[in-house]
């Protein structure tokens, strides 16, 4: 059913003929934006995105298929996805820097018809026989000819077809994929006027593509007729981020919550570049909100939604509430629902807390080949009388209050967020188990004392066996995403247990009080001089451990990359100057202070 967003938008209802509509009024507007600063129209978008729906059509891509495309966040990957939807088909963006035995498992779990890649050889993750469509920096198409390259009509596509298929962490140990459909994405970026971008408008595009805050980013902009402005990824440093917001100023841009509070403690008024700024992916301080409203005039929402409710389900003007000491989730969007129920799905009163359901438009199709789990979290909505409507039960507590705004207050499962990422720690747990070396495994999430939380990882060898923290790191780097690999592994005697004989997570030891505690860490070398004092202090303090030797990796210390940037920032005000880039290559203080002493004049 179309929107009535849609009808006010000339009819029409899927991604990629609004985005057309849009190339057909105004062919040469800027579409696209790369980091390099390099601009494509809409008519040139649009040009490449047809080219590659025929190659993908010559190759035998149907409606409903699945398309993986492994392009980096880039021009040529906005004009993949677009592909993808012209030719009938969903993208499935398979991140690059994901570990491959990763892009392999969701390849082959989607079954994809076809890959759309930057041009070169086929990735080494690709089984044989399934065609590759090449797209070179250039927007030059080439590949994928099966069949030829297909001269047909145009693929009529529905609203109520798949758009995307984007993973999630699962609790077995096995990522599951959400389908989104065409409808949801649209009523996500046409209806809601709190989101309502104008034409000419710039969204910056900052969330990894496998990310599902980079479809709001995409197609927000596309779909009305504003631009695309891809920014660096990678390393980054505040100061860094803050100068490439002031030399594109976006309209619009999401950062997750523990960005935001880093660039809050920082640099506040790095924002003022931004005219509105969504945040989300875990609980937002008030005391940062007002510390940015106070400096900038960016306009700040705080955004909640799961992946298998289209991006957002609901929104919070976060810089209007001054008094506030809890940040609400907000409101449901337009044409969404969000009910409150206790265990026999009641209502339950105003101010009470029970298990969070969504409902209306933006709830996904469901979890590809996965119908036993899709039939568990996909219910069937009794609060209307809309035929065949589903809501979505999250998993997360929360309470409606008496003015309809919805707070948020944990969880009902193992399920965290950690930069703004879901994971399931049950997934983390499989994989160190699997092991024969491993006897027994668990993970917990605990506050890191930064407002975030962080990984760690316990394991108990098997008779006869070793395990130490560099082996578990190294199992899970190549099955897990970087963000999923704990900080802190620990190797225990024995599991506590439970009067059931269960893992006992509440027993295990808190991780972060003592450098000792990691395990594993080279013999401690204490700092030389001045700098490396300071530098040491520092990393301490953001690692909340007693002590750093000069040896010690960042990244095995329980480091991320949020933390990178609150240590550089933290660094700058003691007068030594890092780049991100330096801070990702020299992992060590006495790596590190090398490079530091030489750009600021300070000593080695």
């Amino acid at each position: 059913m179309a929107s009535q967003a849609t009808a006010r938008h000339g009819g029409a209802c899927v991604i990629h003929e609004l985005v057309e509509r849009r190339a057909d009024a105004d062919p040469d507007a800027v579409a696209v934006v790369s980091i390099e600063g390099d601009k494509v129209t809409y008519g040139a978008l649009v040009s490449e995105a047809a080219a590659i729906a025929a190659r993908l059509r010559g190759a035998g891509v149907r409606p409903e298929d699945r398309v993986a495309v492994t392009a980096p966040r880039s021009p040529r990957a906005v004009a993949a996805f677009l592909g993808v939807l012209k030719a009938g088909a969903a993208y499935v963006p398979v991140d690059p820097d994901f570990p491959v035995e990763r892009q392999r498992f969701m390849i082959r779990d989607c079954e994809v018809a076809a890959v759309v890649a930057p041009s070169g050889r086929t990735p080494d993750f690709v089984d044989e026989g399934v065609p590759v469509v090449f797209v070179d920096t250039d927007g030059t198409v080439t590949g994928g000819e099966a069949d030829g390259v297909d001269e047909g009509p145009p693929t009529q596509v529905r609203p109520d077809q798949a758009a995307y298929v984007i993973y999630t962490s699962g609790s077995t140990g096995v990522p599951k994929g959400v389908v989104v459909d065409h409808a949801g994405v649209v009523a996500l970026v046409l209806d809601e006027e709190r989101l309502a971008v104008r034409p000419g408008e710039s969204v910056a595009q900052y969330a990894p593509t496998a990310f599902d805050a980079s479809t709001f980013e995409i197609w927000a902009a596309l779909c009305r007729g504003a631009r695309v402005d891809i920014l660096p990824g990678g390393p980054v440093s505040v100061d860094a981020l803050a100068a490439e917001l002031g030399r594109r100023r976006p309209d619009w841009l999401f950062l997750t919550t523990g960005l935001f509070h880093v660039i809050a403690d920082h640099a506040p008024e790095a924002l003022s570049a931004v005219g509105t700024l969504i945040t989300g992916g875990d609980v937002l301080s008030p005391q940062h909100v007002r510390t940015v409203a106070g400096v900038s005039g960016v306009r700040v929402f705080a955004a909640y939604g799961p992946t298998e409710t289209t991006v957002f389900a609901s929104l919070h003007r976060a810089d209007a509430d001054a008094e506030l000491d809890r940040v609400p989730i907000g409101s449901p969007l337009r044409g969404r629902s969000m009910y409150v129920l206790d265990a026999d799905l009641r209502e339950v009163p105003v101010g009470e807390t029970g298990e969070l359901y969504i409902g209306g438009v933006g709830v996904a199709r469901g979890y590809l080949r996965r119908p036993a789990l899709t039939a568990e979290r996909f219910l069937p909505d009794p609060f209307t009388a809309a035929p065949g409507a589903r809501m979505y039960r999250t998993g997360d507590l929360a309470r409606r209050r008496s003015d309809g705004e919805f707070e948020f207050w944990g969880r009902t499962d193992r399920q965290v967020k950690i930069r703004g990422y879901r994971i399931e720690l049950g997934e983390i747990e499989s994989v160190l188990s699997a092991r024969p070396e491993v006897a027994g495994a668990a993970v917990v999430a605990f506050d890191g004392g930064d407002g975030g939380k962080r990984l760690a990882a316990y394991a108990v060898p098997a008779a006869g066996s070793r395990v130490t923290a560099s082996l578990m790191r190294s199992w899970l780097r190549v099955k897990v995403p970087a963000h999923m690999v704990p900080g802190t592994c620990l190797v225990l005697d024995e599991m506590p247990r439970d009067p059931n004989g269960k893992p006992d997570r509440s027993a295990l030891p808190y991780p972060w009080s003592s450098r000792e505690d990691r395990g594993d860490l080279p013999e401690y070398v204490a700092p030389a001089g001045e700098q490396q004092s300071l530098m040491a202090e520092v990393w301490a303090e953001v690692l909340g451990l007693d002590r750093v030797g000069i040896d010690d990796n960042f990244y095995e210390l329980g480091g991320d990359s949020i933390l990178s940037v609150d240590i550089i920032q933290r660094l700058r005000l003691v007068g030594l100057e890092c780049s991100a880039g330096d801070f990702f290559r020299y992992q060590t203080i006495a790596e590190l202070s090398a490079v530091v002493g030489m750009r600021s004049g300070g000593e080695a």
